[in-house]
């Protein structure tokens, strides 16, 4: 049986750090595995309305050690992220928007890079339409087309679609990456997306700490 080209569906939010690192990750994982990626973009706040899910306040020994656990993922993967103080995902939806021009112009890459970074290493807000445009000025995209994208409503049904179809198969959160019928959340699960890549195109990857090869 000859190996097949595998899609990774990428389900993610900009407002979320721990997707700054699945992303960095993924790319890694797809070209390490000659794979396509198939951008979902996703809103956070519209999941937790959907699950309903409560807010709780974190126990301070588990929000010191979720801080330095990113810390500690930021310096494994040469990044720099700083976590904002009540932190509202809404500020991503105009970004999410602006993912959908990159696509159609193929720089989703470059352009995801560039607001995870402004984000989360520069502080600057994402939410503000003359952050993202100068985004994309740096990309070369088409500008006009850029701005409507980004301030209009017709890309929103296309993230809420994305929003049910992750639900519906079982997510709850950024970053969740699906390799054919299989699921995986977090940036954590990485080697287990390639092992399934390799699994399911037919190809043979020896990961680390992979104990049956």
């Amino acid at each position: 049986m000859g190996e097949k080209k595998i899609t990774v569906k990428f389900y993610f939010d900009y407002s979320c750090p721990w997707t700054y690192l699945g992303f960095k990750r993924l790319i890694q994982t797809a070209t390490r595995t000659a794979s396509t990626i198939e951008w979902k973009p996703v809103k956070l706040e519209i999941i937790k309305e959907l699950l309903n899910k409560p807010s709780q306040d974190t126990p301070n020994y588990v929000a010191n050690y979720r801080a330095k656990d990113l810390q500690d993922w930021a310096s494994y993967c040469s990044l720099d992220i700083k976590e904002h103080k009540n932190l509202d995902h809404r500020v991503s939806l105009k970004a999410s928007k602006g993912a959908f021009a990159a696509i159609a112009e193929n720089t989703i890459v470059d352009y995801s890079a560039q607001v995870f970074k402004a984000f989360f290493t520069d502080m600057a807000d994402i939410a503000d339409s003359e952050t993202l445009i100068e985004i994309a000025k740096q990309l070369d995209m088409d500008i006009d087309n850029f701005r409507l994208t980004i301030e209009g409503e017709q890309n929103y049904e296309a993230i809420l679609k994305n929003t049910n179809e992750l639900i519906d198969t079982g997510g709850y959160g950024s970053p969740t990456m699906v390799v054919e019928d299989q699921m995986f959340f977090g940036n954590d699960r990485m080697n287990l997306v390639e092992f399934a890549i390799g699994q399911a195109s037919g190809k043979v990857l020896v990961l680390p700490g992979q104990h049956n090869a």
